[in-house]
């Protein structure tokens, strides 16, 4: 069930729409009471079995009604509904009223229109939408539509994304930078990590960690490596035996290079391959580099998310809260930059999950041995269920 209804639109401001959702959230249970469904609520999200394709799965569905920048994301994890109906909460008010008011079952059956749950949604809050005022702080935040959207984003425009194969004969597999590293070469061969030795493409002499759509098909981005380290002279990430480059160009050879219009705040990477475990244990793990994603790969930790740096953005978040977990490990790096960052990642994410920030006695995690994690990472994620 994965085509989408036709999406009705409508001129109304979109922060509007988002100050309606928090408001059907502050009403959350009185919602599901009015439809008639049974579920199971905690502080962070709402499972139930899904009414819209049906089913007794009673965790189909799970309900985030909580949050900072946005509420009432939902996702049925067994027959997608929210791709269908769109996953916010007027989507989800959608599709309930589809299947109670018309039957609705798949596509090409009648179903509720946006406007029918836009309306029922202000009268269900006595909210008219010309009366709810935006303020500046609303406006400021991410419009309603982007963030609703983003979970198919990944899903949109395949034409203008490179497929594996193509990857795979594009570069050098494994990296010989990164087995000099002590990461093993199966592993890179996983993750397709290698050499772009062609002297014509703007990762010529760098490690390459492709960075895949959320089905593992297509690349949407990439960042590379340089091979070489830092000039002595200039500081650039250039080959010695060249000259230094001029200081205007010397950007161009910086230690770490993103792939054109990859923006890294909108992904999270080996979510491809995390998902699944992360749905499996409730636990999802927070890193900093896709370098501490292979470590604990190797070492059999297959749910970690790495988010390109030291910040979670929210479309991260949004991305994570779709996941299933209801579990968070933060192992950001072991100094005063990576403190601060699972202190930031805490803030944001502890109303939604049971947030930990475990000690461990490396720089980072990437640098552990295979005796360190299994001494130090292990018997904390085995505690926590």
């Amino acid at each position: 069930m994965t085509t989408k209804l036709k999406k009705s639109r409508s001129s109304n401001d979109q922060f509007k729409l988002k100050i309606l959702c928090d408001l059907l959230c502050d009403n959350i249970e009185e919602l599901l009471n009015y439809f008639g469904l049974e579920y199971k609520a905690n502080e962070k999200m709402i499972s139930m079995s899904c009414p819209i394709h049906g089913g007794d799965n009673q965790s189909a569905i799970s309900l985030y009604y909580t949050g900072d920048s946005y509420r009432g994301n939902w996702k049925c994890r067994t027959h997608n509904c929210e791709k269908v109906f769109q996953g916010s909460i007027i989507g989800f008010i959608r599709g309930v009223i589809s299947n109670q008011k018309y039957n609705w079952v798949t596509e090409g059956d009648q179903y509720c229109s946006f406007k029918e749950a836009l309306d029922f949604a202000t009268k269900f809050v006595q909210k008219d939408l010309n009366s709810i005022k935006v303020s500046n702080i609303d406006r400021n935040k991410k419009t309603f539509t982007s963030l609703m959207n983003y979970i198919d984003t990944n899903d949109k425009n395949e034409e203008n994304k490179v497929s594996r194969k193509v990857i795979q004969k594009s570069l050098t597999i494994p990296s010989t930078y990164f087995i000099d590293r002590n990461y093993a070469a199966n592993t890179l061969e996983k993750y397709d990590v290698g050499l772009c030795d062609n002297p014509k493409k703007p990762m010529y002499n760098r490690a390459v960690v492709p960075i895949y759509d959320n089905n593992y098909q297509y690349m949407i981005g990439c960042t590379g490596r340089s091979i070489f380290e830092s000039c002595k002279i200039c500081g650039a990430y250039h080959n010695p035996s060249s000259f230094c480059p001029e200081e205007n160009d010397r950007w161009k050879y910086s230690k770490w290079k993103h792939s054109t219009d990859f923006k890294s705040q909108n992904s999270l990477y080996n979510f491809w391959f995390a998902k699944e475990h992360i749905l499996a244990s409730t636990i999802a793990i927070i890193v900093e580099s896709p370098g501490n994603v292979w470590r604990l790969e190797e070492n059999g930790i297959h749910n970690s998310l790495a988010i390109f740096g030291s910040s979670l953005s929210d479309r991260q978040k949004i991305l994570l809260d779709s996941s299933g977990a209801m579990n968070l490990v933060i192992l950001t790096d072991n100094d005063e930059a990576g403190r601060k960052a699972a202190e930031q990642i805490k803030t944001k994410c502890q109303n939604t999950y049971k947030v930990y920030i475990p000690s461990f006695s490396a720089s980072d995690i990437g640098e552990m041995s295979s005796e360190q994690i299994d001494n130090e990472i292990k018997p904390f994620l085995e505690n926590i269920i």
